[in-house]
């Protein structure tokens, strides 16, 4: 990962808990850990559980400091 928000964060809120989740990269070819929002129901409010629903949400970008996790992909097509 190329910051070091979660490690931080944690250490400034020992009773508490960050969400994360551990990541394999594709393009460095290792394990990272990045945070994730967990989805809640519109209709009643709570966390979403049931099957062949999306349950998380992965950030691409720190949500503390906004560096991107991963280098962005590159783009297809380039100049004729």
């Amino acid at each position: 990962m190329t910051c070091n928000c979660i490690s931080e964060i944690q250490s400034k809120l020992p009773e508490h808990k960050l969400d994360i989740a551990i990541c394999f990269s594709r393009e460095q070819n290792e394990l990272t850990a990045r945070t994730y929002t967990p989805l809640d129901r519109r209709d009643n409010g709570k966390r979403e559980t049931r099957s062949k629903k999306p349950r998380l949400f992965g950030h691409t970008f720190c949500p503390f400091c906004g560096t991107r996790y991963e280098p962005a992909p590159a783009e297809e097509g380039g100049a004729a």
